[in-house]
């Protein structure tokens, strides 16, 4: 007997297919399947609903969200895969070009992204990664990403590591030159990886542009954009509020509090004040702050890029070198700035100092395994943590080597003797296939200790060089130094310190306005080291050298010293040393760390710190008497700083060297001397002295600043 349903939907179909039949139509088939499915009770479900418990109604809600997101262009979610970004296109501008074909505006958000991913496809960065089930939640504000690997031109440089970075904390990335830092910089800050949206990153890897419309202190407060993009998140976090659940509530209300105090600060009445202090920390006059930046040198519209990322304050900050183009004062102004900085820092840096004061977690790129180690603490106890580590580490695995042997060696001895002992033999055997496959504690990665050295080239008669009551203006300025009196021998060891020039800012550009003038400007101590070459004469009094005297110098342009275009194996043999076979160069180039495949490639495709070891290889070919070292540490690994302090400890010649290195200047220099106020005078104190002297001064100089 059917049920009163059942016959109701019987009815229902024969009046349609009475419908049909008047209509002119031909359907007793699908009338056929829906009688049938009828009568099996197909269908109830449509009518009686089902009652479904509350973790039914939780999935339920949260299939439906991940559903409209999925239409919104959100990524395919399921199990654990692994998901390759890799977009192919010419240039830059190509990219910008198909956004804007595909409607996508480049000024957004969403199309700075894709066009930072088409900038990572050009220049042959492929970036992948394991893809977790569910939808990244858009207000959290860590990062915790599993699986990644990044390859550059086919070759990995991180395999199928971690990338976590916690919201609040200020990590170091360190390792070897031509590790790849940089690289995996490039890609989190091209958001390759998934990274919250609601994290605004700034990524400084360049110089403010030179511009005439603009000057230094304009260019630090241009926030137009960011107040808008500020004011649209707000929008979007009041619109969400609504529908959020309680805990949801609370993060998006302190995400919220996070954008009203950034549109406090970005207020005009505050962000003038903000904008000047910042910039005459990193060594800017007010006079200077009203140049357009196209007056400035590449250094110090690095400064501007510096200056305007820590206005912004983002809430993730990557800096690739960022003491690069500072001198001492405003490194230790800037060390001071970020240990206070609350949000997210990532920044690559070989300043032990600097790591110190700065850094709550150290992060390492292992070389050999190709993975992120993750360390907490500043340089010094990522040092210790280290060596316990790798002490643990060694005795794991000479432990587990013993055990291998002795248990091959019963196998070797006892597989062929009695029942008894072939049945322990082959017991033994199956025990270390099993410890095979868990897998054996590797030994741990073993830093490089370089063998640089310099030859001696002899001994000279004093006086070697000697400045004699020197005094020197560009035309048409005032002195910039006066009646200077200042020697070197072959026992020197000196570290020259002082301001970058802010003080001869200003005469030089009453001289000439050329590029070229920017570069002379740079640094009072560079232009100390150019009158002691003879690149500049003195205006008055005379600089005296041995005519025998040969010198090497080491400066900021150090790549100007090489041929980018050659290999280092083909410079060598091609340019300095033709007379020698090439089993002569190579170990040369080895004691340098140019080993294996870099020698054999392009120097113009090797990192800074590659190419500046090339360049201490070739100031070993030169066989110099005395060394002036303009910032050498500045492209280099800690490895290969503390390879430079041994060979300096050990160089039978002169050291006259320009540093904000703490590290280097403590190892090496014997004395410090100080350029300023138109006079070099010898300091009385050893470098943390100085340190200290300074950033005394420095803050009464601020507090000033600050009153007005």
């Amino acid at each position: 007997m059917a049920s009163k349903w059942q016959q109701k939907k019987n009815r229902q179909a024969e009046a349609a297919l009475e419908r049909e039949l008047q209509a002119g139509g031909n359907s007793a088939d699908k009338v056929k399947d829906q009688c049938s499915d009828a009568a099996l009770g197909k269908g109830e479900e449509q009518h009686y609903e089902k009652k479904l418990t509350k973790e039914e109604k939780k999935a339920l809600a949260k299939a439906k969200r991940d559903a409209k997101k999925k239409e919104k262009g959100g990524k395919k979610s399921g199990k654990s895969k692994k998901v390759e970004e890799e977009k192919k296109d010419d240039d830059a501008a190509g990219a910008l070009g198909k956004l804007s074909i595909s409607g996508v505006d480049p000024n957004s958000e969403e199309g700075k992204r894709e066009a930072a991913l088409e900038e990572l496809s050009r220049q042959e960065i492929v970036v992948t990664y394991e893809q977790k089930k569910g939808q990244l939640h858009a207000n959290t504000r860590d990062i915790n990403v599993s699986g990644v690997s990044v390859a550059f031109h086919g070759k990995l440089l991180v395999e199928e590591t971690d990338v976590v970075i916690n919201y609040g904390n200020r990590y170091g990335f360190i390792g070897p030159n031509g590790s790849g830092k940089s690289t995996v910089m490039k890609a989190i800050a091209a958001r390759s990886i998934p990274i919250p949206s609601a994290l605004d990153i700034y990524f400084l890897d360049s110089e403010y542009p030179a511009r005439d419309d603009i000057t230094a202190l304009e260019a630090v407060m241009q926030s137009n954009d960011e107040v808008a993009l500020l004011e649209g998140k707000a929008l979007k976090l009041n619109d969400a509020m609504a529908e959020a659940d309680e805990d949801e509530q609370a993060e998006i209300q302190e995400a919220l509090e996070d954008i009203y105090d950034r549109l406090d600060q970005l207020d005009a009445a505050t962000a003038e004040s903000r904008a000047t202090t910042i910039l005459y920390g990193l060594g800017f006059t007010k006079a200077m702050m009203q140049y357009k930046t196209c007056e400035f040198s590449g250094g110090w519209r690095m400064r501007v890029s510096l200056a305007r990322a820590l206005f912004i304050e983002p809430e993730f900050l990557l800096l690739d070198e960022p003491t690069n183009h500072l001198d001492m004062d405003a490194v230790l102004w800037l060390e001071d700035f970020l240990s206070g900085w609350k949000k997210i820092l990532f920044f690559v840096c070989h300043s032990q100092d600097f790591m110190n004061s700065v850094c709550t977690h150290i992060v390492r790129l292992d070389m050999t395994y190709k993975k992120l180690r993750y360390y907490s603490g500043n340089y010094d106890t990522y040092v210790q943590t280290r060596r316990d580590q790798d002490m643990v580490q060694i005795r794991q695995y000479e432990a587990e080597q013993r055990d291998i042997a002795e248990i091959k060696d019963f196998i070797a001895r006892f597989g062929h003797g009695t029942v008894k002992m072939v049945r322990q033999a082959q017991a033994r055997e199956k025990l270390l296939q099993k410890k095979l496959e868990a897998g054996l504690t590797p030994m741990p990665e073993v830093d490089p200790a370089w063998d640089w050295s310099f030859p001696d080239a002899g001994q000279l008669p004093v006086p070697v060089l000697s400045i004699e009551n020197v005094s020197f203006n560009y035309p048409g300025g005032q002195e910039l130094y006066s009646k200077v009196d200042f020697g070197v021998d072959l026992q020197t060891r000196v570290a020259l310190v002082g301001p970058n020039g802010a003080g001869m800012f200003v005469e030089c550009l009453i001289w000439v306005t050329t590029l070229v003038s920017h570069q002379v400007f740079r640094s009072g101590k560079t232009t100390l080291i150019k009158l002691m070459t003879g690149d500049l004469n003195p205006t008055k009094g005379q600089v005296k050298k041995n005519m025998h005297l040969k010198i090497s110098r080491f400066t900021q342009h150090f790549e100007e010293k090489l041929d980018l275009t050659m290999t280092p194996l083909d410079y060598f043999k091609q340019k300095l040393m033709p007379e020698e076979p090439i089993e002569k160069i190579r170990p040369l180039l080895g004691r340098y760390g140019c080993t294996g495949d870099q020698q054999q490639q392009v120097m113009g495709q090797l990192s800074a710190g590659q190419k500046a070891r090339i360049v201490f290889a070739i100031i070993a070919h030169e066989r110099p008497h005395l060394l002036l070292l303009d910032e050498p540490t500045n492209p280099l690994d800690m490895e290969s700083i503390d390879a430079l302090a041994r060979c300096l400890n050990k160089f039978k010649g002169g050291v006259l060297m320009i540093s904000h290195d703490m590290r280097l200047i403590s190892q090496c220099a014997q004395e410090i001397y100080i350029c300023d106020h138109k006079k070099v005078t010898k300091y009385r104190g050893d470098i943390m002295d100085f340190k200290l002297h300074s950033r005394k001064e420095n803050n009464k100089k601020l507090a000033q600043h600050l009153n007005g």
